[in-house]
């Protein structure tokens, strides 16, 4: 807007008020007022310049400040009476370069902390706490290929340090988790990320047990998360049938890896071996291995590798609760075909595709609730139905990897608590997921097999001295052979 045009306005209103409600005025009166108009705002101006004159060395910086603000709001009371706006809306729109001293920045030397919010971009975020947009792009561009924002999530913390001369951001930390976090720091007229390296502590854990209902159950007595027990169930998955194999009074063996931050757990790591002795099972004893540059996997006594399945059970989960098969529905209340195996855990816990493959359709369908399908190759495609909701960024037509995350375990559809439908088809026709191709096991390489043995040898003498704990409780009765136990009881 033109100022000289914005100040004319108001006093050309005045002049036609004046106008209508008064009679002309002579010339001669006219000019003498235009003079005297001339000599009281000379006058006045004076005054304004000694009264600055005189104060200037106590306050400047204070009196550039207001002056500017009153000159701002001055423009902003002119600008709504040419457009009817009230004038405090058109103040805050004034840049803010003409309110603030620019010899003192806002944020100079301060630091800000802040957590995203449900919902907030990381771009708000920022903003919210000071930066302007430029500046929080460029924080996020120098994580690219470090961290992807799309994994952003609520209750993840960041802090802004802005520079005492500048007041420009000069640090970023971004704090996904307490072992997760990226720092962006200002190298010359650069940014660059990285991520922090943060020393954990790594422990060896044994727990041994006797399997009284379940062995989530009988883990979770003996002091472990929820967690591990997944992790056995995964390594077993082709050894043991948990939904018909499990028996009370089965005994177990876990060396496991445990990782904490002072003094606080943090996850599992790896199991690194592992013992299960079952009246139906019979007795299995497997070591983790990681033969050259190949994934790790696991290796029985005598240095063979274990079966493994094509596909990956796609979460860690805390219990099979429903087989493939024909059941009574447990909402519908009548004899109906599951097309796949329901894995119960809690609300938020991940899940991850099963095999390579591309999304042929994410959202919400039904009964399904919030649903993923993936097609594979060979005929070949996998559904995941329940969902509590759907990862960032998995839309029709977007390649996924094996293990890549789509989405969090919900109840969302015709469910009767948080668990994930897995569901598989090959050529058109659902098919058991748990009875799809497995790949057998093979003798390590001979490259390999002095190392193994030292490993094997090694682990064997811990599980050797390493006594199950006797049953918490009496044993559950012992069910019939077709009878589901699963991995929990409840």
């Amino acid at each position: 807007m033109d100022v000289n045009t914005t100040e004319q306005q108001p006093h050309a209103a005045a002049t036609e008020v004046v106008t209508e409600s008064t009679p002309k005025l002579k010339d001669s009166h006219k000019t003498a007022l235009f003079i005297s108009g001339i000599a009281l705002a000379g006058l006045f101006g004076i005054m304004v310049g000694m009264f600055v004159a005189s104060d200037k060395s106590a306050a400047p910086k204070t009196i550039a400040a207001a002056e500017t603000q009153k000159t701002a709001t001055w423009l902003a009371q002119a600008a709504a009476a040419d457009t009817g706006a009230p004038p405090e809306v058109l103040a805050e729109a004034v840049p803010e370069e003409t309110v603030v001293d620019t010899e003192a920045p806002a944020n100079n030397g301060s630091v800000v902390r802040g957590t995203l919010k449900n919902g907030q971009a990381v771009v708000t975020a920022l903003t919210d706490l000071g930066l302007t947009a430029a500046d929080a792009q460029l924080m996020i561009n120098a994580l690219d290929g470090v961290f992807d924002f799309r994994r952003a999530r609520p209750g993840h913390e960041f802090e802004i340090t802005f520079g005492k001369e500048s007041g420009k951001p000069e640090k970023f930390t971004y704090q996904a988790s307490k072992t997760d976090i990226y720092l962006v720091e200002l190298h010359g007229d650069a940014y660059k990320g990285r991520k922090l390296t943060i020393s954990t502590d790594k422990e060896m854990k044994l727990f041994a047990g006797t399997i009284t209902s379940s062995l989530f159950g009988t883990l979770k007595d003996l002091g472990a998360k929820a967690a591990l027990a997944g992790k056995v169930a995964d390594i077993l998955s082709t050894q043991v049938n948990f939904l018909k194999e499990q028996r009370p009074g089965d005994t177990f063996k876990v060396m496991v890896e445990e990782e904490s931050l002072d003094g606080e757990y943090l996850g599992y790591g790896p199991v690194l071996a592992l013992e299960y002795n079952g009246v139906k099972a019979g007795q299995r004893r497997l070591y983790r291995f990681q033969e050259g540059n190949r994934n790790p996997t696991y290796y029985d006594d005598k240095m063979i590798s274990t079966p493994s399945s094509a596909l990956t059970i796609p979460l860690y989960y805390s219990r099979m609760s429903s087989p493939f098969g024909w059941r009574i529905h447990p909402v519908l209340k009548r004899r109906k075909l599951h097309n796949g195996v329901d894995f119960s855990a809690s609300t938020g816990t991940p899940v991850w595709a099963c095999a390579d493959g591309q999304i042929i359709f994410a959202g919400n369908k039904g009964a399904n609730g919030n649903l993923v399908g993936i097609q594979h190759e060979n005929g070949l495609s996998s559904y995941y139905a329940h969902l509590h909701h759907i990862e960032s960024g998995i839309k029709k037509g977007v390649t996924v990897k094996r293990k890549q995350v789509i989405g969090y375990v919900g109840t969302t559809g015709r469910s009767t608590g948080p668990h994930l439908h897995w569901g598989l088809k090959q050529n058109g026709k659902f098919i058991d997921p748990l009875k799809y191709k497995i790949i057998p096991g093979k003798k390590v390489a001979s490259s390999f097999r002095a190392k193994l043995k030292a490993i094997i040898q090694e682990r064997q003498t811990v599980l050797n001295r390493t006594e199950i704990e006797p049953p918490k409780g009496e044993l559950d009765e012992v069910p019939d052979n077709d009878y589901p136990m699963g991995l929990d009881d409840i």
